[in-house]
């Protein structure tokens, strides 16, 4: 059990880390993190997904850019609604993956025509691509915490997602699943709260 209850620990001790040291993360680091990604469990063992390692500055601000376009436009057609007013306190934070020394892209592969046709709106799900690519990224998060490295799990950027597969020369067959922020951390963050099990999950006996 020694050794559980360190695993846990270890669990508990791994934060988001938004701010970072202005020191880059070498190579072969990256490529650690995403070996260990790919010790991850995926549906049919396909290990269907894909990452983008991104360390140029100038490829990470014309990101964030895109990024940032994507939301004015969206906060420009939904002006004055009180859903936007709550969202727009976020949106300055969705860009700000490109202060940090990488930025890792996890994409899954998109169901195909097959798949589509036989499974209908169910084929994402029932394909579990992304779902195989979401554990790829946090064995890749707690492997970084494991080498001291801070990481933070990205999704509001994906507003802008065709626009970040362009910038990426991603492939059509691949959809960005999320973004992850690596680098040297530059805080260490208070861990929030957890809400109890008794209230995001219950047992069916």
């Amino acid at each position: 059990m020694k050794g559980a209850d360190a695993f846990l620990s270890f669990l508990r001790e791994r934060r988001s880390v938004r701010r970072f040291r202005n020191k880059p993360v070498s190579k072969d680091l990256l490529a650690q993190l995403v070996e260990s990604a790919t010790w991850a469990p995926s549906a049919s063992n396909r290990q269907d997904w894909f990452f983008t390692v991104i360390t140029p500055a100038t490829v990470r601000r014309d990101m964030a850019e895109a990024v940032r376009r994507r939301w004015d436009a969206i906060i420009a057609a939904n002006r004055g609604t009180g859903v936007i007013e709550e969202v727009k306190r976020y949106v300055e934070h969705f860009g700000d993956f490109a202060h940090a020394p990488a930025v890792i892209v996890v994409s899954a592969r998109v169901p195909d025509a097959v798949q589509r046709h036989l499974l209908g709106d169910a084929a994402a799900a029932t394909v579990g691509s992304a779902a195989s690519a979401a554990m790829a990224a946090q064995n890749l998060m707690l492997a970084a915490h494991a080498l001291g490295l801070g990481s933070c799990c990205m999704t509001g950027g994906l507003a802008a997602r065709e626009e970040l597969q362009q910038i990426l020369r991603l492939s059509k067959r691949q959809e960005i699943v999320c973004l992850i922020a690596v680098g040297w951390p530059d805080e260490t963050p208070v861990p929030p709260p957890r809400k109890p099990v008794s209230e995001i999950g219950r047992f069916v006996e």
